[in-house]
């Protein structure tokens, strides 16, 4: 399963380095089906992974077209030799965080699909062109990770935070495509999804609380290690979930302690603040989350009022908007690739 979701964050990046999707794909392809292969084959349960195909019933009918998808591309790439890539049809959106593609899935010609000598392999070619072709590439990948995950949660590799490996998937900005495989479709319960996991990075440092319309709110920055790209904010009854659920929330004055450098990061979303030395040496865990009085470090409360309102909905912002907003700062999915 690791093979797999780093194939998807290989293609991903790849969408904006342009280089050979092609050979990002075949990747994927490859991995996946040695997925399938194990459950249908290798595993005390195989039986029951089979009639999920023969039943065509849970865990989702849809996602078992993409698996026969996946395995019909797979199978044709590696029986007759024909390529299956992305189309050529394909959109490009970005700005001063620069470009990526999002490509669908090409038809597959029929000169190819003849060439297949298994007739099961063939038969195939009908999930294909329901659930792969002419869609959007990752997140046909994506479904794929979701619907191993559902047969078997311990299949996930994760790495030493606990996160999939691979994921989640840097934010592109303006675009609500998921980032992560187990983002649900909805933005609504997406947005509930966001609130109820523990929010990405190693720590958080706050740096000031603000209030709007009653409601006290923490801010500051997510630090991986010692770098931050990316500014939190969170209700104070938001802060405390997260520290029940184990997420490290920290006191410190950044300001005294930080250097930019954003500059060493020419592919960064925003600012980047680098901490001269390791956050426990200068920050410790909050004691006090709520004060009576507003504060900021730098005294810089329209700043955070600002940060605040970007992913507010009563600020008038559209729910994409505000969604890949705090998606972007609870994933901590600003973090360049290279990092």
């Amino acid at each position: 399963m690791g093979d797999v979701q780093v194939a998807v964050a290989t293609y991903y990046a790849e969408t904006a380095r342009g280089g050979d999707l092609g050979i990002a794909v075949r990747g994927f392809l490859a991995s996946a089906q040695v997925v399938n292969d194990l459950f249908t084959n290798q595993t005390t349960d195989a039986a029951s992974y089979k009639a999920l195909f023969v039943q065509r019933a849970a865990p989702s009918p849809a996602a078992l077209e993409v698996i026969d998808g996946v395995k019909y591309a797979r199978n044709v790439a590696q029986h007759v030799l024909h390529i299956v890539r992305p189309s050529d049809d394909t959109v490009l959106i970005g700005g001063q965080q620069g470009l990526r593609i999002y490509a669908v899935w090409d038809e597959v010609p029929q000169a190819a699909h003849n060439r297949l000598t298994n007739k099961r392999t063939q038969a195939l070619r009908a999930s294909y062109d329901s659930a792969l072709l002419g869609r959007e590439v990752v997140g046909t990948m994506m479904d794929t990770l979701r619907f191993y995950q559902s047969v078997n949660p311990a299949i996930v590799h994760r790495d030493i935070r606990g996160e999939w490996t691979g994921f989640p998937l840097t934010s592109q900005p303006g675009v609500t495509g998921r980032l992560h495989p187990e983002e649900p479709a909805s933005l609504e319960t997406a947005w509930n999804w966001l609130d109820g996991r523990i929010p990405n990075g190693d720590a958080r440092v706050v740096c000031g609380q603000v209030t709007i319309e009653g409601i006290r709110y923490l801010c500051g920055f997510t630090f991986i290690g010692r770098h931050s790209f990316t500014p939190f904010a969170e209700t104070v009854r938001q802060v405390e979930r997260d520290l029940g659920a184990g997420a490290s929330y920290l006191d410190g004055d950044v300001w005294a302690n930080v250097d930019n450098a954003t500059g060493l990061f020419p592919r960064a979303q925003g600012a980047v603040w680098f901490s001269r030395s390791e956050l426990n040496s200068w920050a410790s865990p909050i004691t006090k989350l709520e004060r009576e009085a507003d504060w900021c470090l730098r005294d810089d409360t329209e700043v955070w009022l600002g940060v605040i309102r970007t992913e507010q909905l009563s600020a008038g912002f559209p729910l994409p908007v505000a969604y890949g907003v705090r998606r972007a700062r609870r994933l901590n999915a600003c973090v360049p690739p290279s990092v």
